[in-house]
């Protein structure tokens, strides 16, 4: 295991399996790690929580992605989320411009690590 880097990641997701998998690979990457199955339930625990970052992968459309990412950002702007699409989705007006990474769920093993590294660098 890697030594934890004390930055506290949120991931919002409605599959509890690929929930479950992609919060085992962040705490595997030393990350805190919370959890949430719904995008409203996500919204209310961002804005109780102390958090550095989001992982947003909502299966039932690319149009609730977008209204959680934008509620997330007017909440916390500075906070960076990402947003995981299945291929072959397009993208819900202003989700490009509100997430601060998009990211196929098929590159998600290889790229979400390296995505939150680069958005939250070592202190």
């Amino acid at each position: 295991m890697i030594k934890p880097n004390g930055k506290t990641v949120l991931c919002i997701g409605n599959d509890p399996v690929h929930l479950n998998l992609r919060c085992s690979l962040l705490k595997e990457h030393g990350w805190i790690v919370l959890s949430s199955g719904s995008g409203h339930e996500g919204v209310i625990r961002f804005s109780q929580e102390a958090v550095d970052a989001v992982v947003v992968d909502l299966n039932h459309g690319v149009a609730e992605s977008a209204l959680i990412t934008g509620e997330l950002k007017r909440l916390r702007p500075e906070v960076p989320v990402i947003v995981l699409v299945a291929a072959g989705n397009t993208l819900a007006d202003g989700v490009p411009y509100q997430a601060n990474a998009v990211i196929l769920k098929s590159q998600e093993t290889s790229m979400l690590v390296d995505a939150l590294r680069a958005l939250l660098p070592p202190e």
